[in-house]
């Protein structure tokens, strides 16, 4: 048994595709803002009003209140009940802006307020990309030392990086800012492509029977594990139980939807070709 199509290297067309369009995405935003990707008040300096609602409010009557500030709306519904957080700069009224909010029959008596300096939210950027890059380089070093060959362990790395680079883009196609919670979200997704890529790389290698047979045995547990951690996300987002775990919850899942194309169709492809040249089929 073989991959699903006879001239399987035209598979690649879709991962290709897929970061042809993400990177479009990405060089796009940077230059209407600036910016690769929008990053939260957390990494950016800023006010966040939270008010914590018994139903789901009209945004656009809170950005028409609130239109004297400068300020983001966004609302989080969940079988906790629904939060209402507003974005503002660091010198923002937090005060004006509960008042105006309780002007059109808000109930603001649960609410809270974070403010976050220049100063500090530049120290959290810093850290968050020493973080990543820190995450990126040691799992290179582990993939490396577990293979000992330069060109598989590549594809791994490959393959994670992709996925960043795709779920990034996605983030600002479904308005998901960057923040310390959502760049949570983006190691752990790093942590789930490369667990799938090397179980992919490990069976391929070092399986029996043909590249084809190996590649099935792996997929099945591969799909296994997307199932649930899915399942598992899906419940968590739907939950609302906070901003913070439905972020990191969102985040994921168009991680593990882009490991899905990343993993089992463009590393596969990388894999065969690699182990036909060295004669290992």
């Amino acid at each position: 048994m073989e991959l699903p199509i006879k001239n399987y290297k035209l598979l690649l067309v879709i991962p290709i595709a897929l970061m042809v369009v993400s990177a479009g995405i990405l060089i796009t935003h940077y230059m209407r803002t600036g910016e690769w990707f929008n990053r939260s008040f957390e990494l950016t300096g800023g006010t966040l009003v939270t008010i914590e609602t018994k139903q789901a409010t009209d945004i656009g009557a809170v950005e028409s209140a609130l239109s004297q500030f400068k300020v983001s709306v966004r609302s989080l519904t969940g079988f906790g009940g629904s939060k209402l957080l507003i974005q503002a700069g660091s010198d923002a009224d937090s005060k004006a802006i509960i008042a105006a909010l309780g002007s059109i029959g808000i109930d603001t008596s649960v609410s809270s307020v974070q403010t976050i300096g220049p100063a500090l939210s530049e120290s959290f950027w810093v850290q968050a990309q020493l973080a990543l890059a820190a995450a990126f380089v040691f799992m290179g070093i582990v993939v490396f030392v577990l293979f000992r060959d330069p060109v598989p362990s590549g594809y791994v790395m490959l393959c994670a990086f992709s996925d960043i680079v795709v779920a990034m883009a996605l983030m600002q196609v479904f308005g998901i800012e960057l923040s310390l919670a959502s760049l949570g979200g983006l190691i752990m997704l790093l942590d789930y492509s490369v667990d799938t890529d090397i179980l992919l790389t490990t069976r391929c290698l070092r399986g029996t029977g043909t590249f084809g047979e190996r590649w099935k045995s792996s997929v099945k547990t591969g799909f296994t594990m997307f199932g649930t951690a899915f399942g598992a996300l899906v419940a968590l987002y739907i939950s609302g139980l906070s901003p913070v775990i439905s972020e990191i919850a969102a985040v994921l899942i168009l991680g593990l939807c882009a490991d899905v194309i990343l993993t089992w169709i463009q590393n596969s492809v990388l894999l065969k070709v690699h182990m036909e040249r060295k004669g290992l089929l």
